[in-house]
């Protein structure tokens, strides 16, 4: 392996200055985002019932309120609810990325996001992002071969009455290497490959797994028009666990993250040395975005694909929304996981918040969830209040565990439950 070059922060090299001054221009509002421009934000629009149900039955097809409309009408909700993680994209690129080939090696993970809900959101919601915080800040270690940035920020969502509907924040880390004795450098592919040699072997499902699966499944209670009063859960409750249909599978992946054609390349794209240089090169010569990562990872050898951020997160979120029923709501969803690269392991995820369920402490997030994996669903309240408004809310913390007890997705959580005050 050859020597990396030592970084200070706020000190830059030749190779990297021009990049870090146009993002510190454009983050202090002296530079605009180059093409296409903006944040990445989905325009506003007004969702259609089938929007939200297409996006319900992705995920969670077992709940009448989030699958039948006439349901949700008749147990006092305007339509369906859209389930937790609905369209809700954090304001993550305040300033653009790094070009990955600015040196010899890039890394990249998002840290997950943190949706804070003021109420559901339906059909006919007109909803507008507003950016009210922003983040572009120097994580390098003093002394230390990876340059490291952050950069993210938080934003509410606006209904068509001005009125608040959601907060969310997002934030990614991006870091990058440079060799400085000579050593030749590594492909991108080569180096985007290279994690494969510590990340953990597969799980085989068994028939005794299906079995394990099918007593959770058979165990799963919905609670419906029985939502629990505030009063009668206490601090420590473990709510009744959830699922994956199976172990998620590469299938799974393209059914639950259509990419369409954003990942496929023109004419023109084929031929730019810098898409060349930061694109996988697979077995056949293709070249491919690296979405190929989760999609099971066809241009690797000896891989399997790797879950997005979120997967785990929404296939667990059924634990809570199966709990409050058709009276209570989820307010506050969020989600970390493992980096799939060992560099970005830098410190706690979940840490404090698995401090607080009895048995779990000192636990946190131990691998990145990957094909093969079966994800199951566990939450134990960990706290409770009156908020601002007066609603009763239970702190809950949700995580998702593998058949062999490493916990794959951590989902700090908040519910809101009906009070036999009101």
């Amino acid at each position: 392996m050859g020597r990396y070059q030592i970084f200070q922060p706020g000190e830059y090299f030749d190779f990297e200055k021009e990049h870090v001054e146009l993002r510190f221009d454009i983050f202090n509002g002296k530079a605009n985002m180059p093409p296409p421009g903006g944040l990445h934000f989905p325009p506003p629009k007004e969702y259609t019932e089938q929007q939200i149900l297409d996006y319900n039955r992705l995920w969670n097809p077992y709940d009448s309120l989030y699958n039948d409309p006439e349901y949700a009408r008749a147990h006092g909700h305007p339509g369906v609810p859209a389930y937790p993680g609905f369209d809700a994209m954090p304001p993550i690129m305040t300033v653009p990325g790094f070009p990955k080939n600015i040196a010899s090696k890039f890394y990249y993970t998002n840290d997950g996001s943190d949706i804070r809900y003021r109420r559901n959101v339906y059909a006919g919601d007109l909803l507008k992002q507003d950016v009210k915080e922003k983040c572009f800040e120097d994580i390098t270690k003093p002394g230390g071969d990876i340059r490291a940035w952050t950069m993210g920020g938080m934003a509410d969502a606006y209904d068509q009455n001005g009125e608040i509907v959601y907060n969310v924040s997002g934030y990614v880390r991006e870091m990058y290497r440079k060799i400085t004795d000579g050593s030749p450098e590594p492909t991108f592919t080569e180096h985007m490959a290279s994690w494969t040699e510590y990340f953990p072997p597969a799980h085989v499902t068994t028939d005794s797994d299906y079995e394990r699966m099918k007593a959770i499944w058979d165990g799963e209670v919905i609670n419906g028009e029985n939502t629990p009063f505030w009063e009668d859960v206490d601090i420590g409750y473990e709510l009744p666990q959830t699922c994956s249909d199976g172990p998620v599978t590469y299938i799974h992946m393209m059914y639950w993250h259509n990419m369409g054609n954003r990942s496929i390349y023109t004419r023109e794209e084929l031929f730019d040395p810098q898409v060349r240089a930061t694109t996988f090169r697979d077995r056949y010569g293709c070249f491919l975005d690296e979405t190929a990562l989760h999609y099971a990872g066809r241009n690797i050898p000896g891989f399997r694909g790797v879950w997005y951020n979120d997967t785990g997160a929404k296939l667990i979120a059924r634990t809570l929304t199966n709990f409050v029923g058709t009276k209570g709501r989820v307010s506050r969803f969020s989600w970390r996981f493992f980096p799939f690269f060992k560099e970005l392991d830098t410190g706690p995820l979940c840490a404090n918040e698995f401090n607080k369920v009895p048995g779990m402490e000192g636990r946190d997030c131990d691998r990145h969830g990957s094909e093969g994996d079966t994800c199951i669903g566990r939450a134990v309240v960990t706290g409770k209040c009156v908020n601002a408004a007066g609603e009763h809310c239970l702190e809950i913390m949700l995580w998702g565990e593998d058949l062999d007890g490493n916990i794959v997705q951590g989902c700090p959580s908040e519910v809101v439950l009906p009070s036999k005050e009101k």
